[in-house]
């Protein structure tokens, strides 16, 4: 649902150094939108600012961010390293 939720908002891993901190909130949100479903983004980003008062909100982001990569990787394929013919079956 995360993932889900962050391409209907617009993000793009490739575009995350050209908008840092709108992707910052988003991942954010993201997060809670998986876990909480009861929090709304407008809450999320409430959360978040009081949560940064005490923790380092940069990590959450990371692990956020080498979740994403893991998944996209995962759907696509991209770490196998195999490279297998496909046979043609006629029906």
């Amino acid at each position: 649902m995360s993932i889900k939720w962050l391409e209907a908002s617009g993000f793009s891993i490739q575009d995350f150094d050209k908008k840092p901190v709108t992707y910052y909130d988003m991942l954010w949100t993201s997060l809670f939108i998986a876990n909480h479903k009861e929090v709304n983004p407008s809450l999320a980003i409430k959360l978040l600012e009081t949560y940064e008062q005490k923790h380092k909100v940069t990590e959450v982001i990371k692990f956020a961010i080498e979740e994403y990569a893991t998944f996209m990787n995962a759907l696509a394929d991209t770490s196998s390293k195999k490279n297998e013919e496909l046979e043609i079956l006629e029906a």
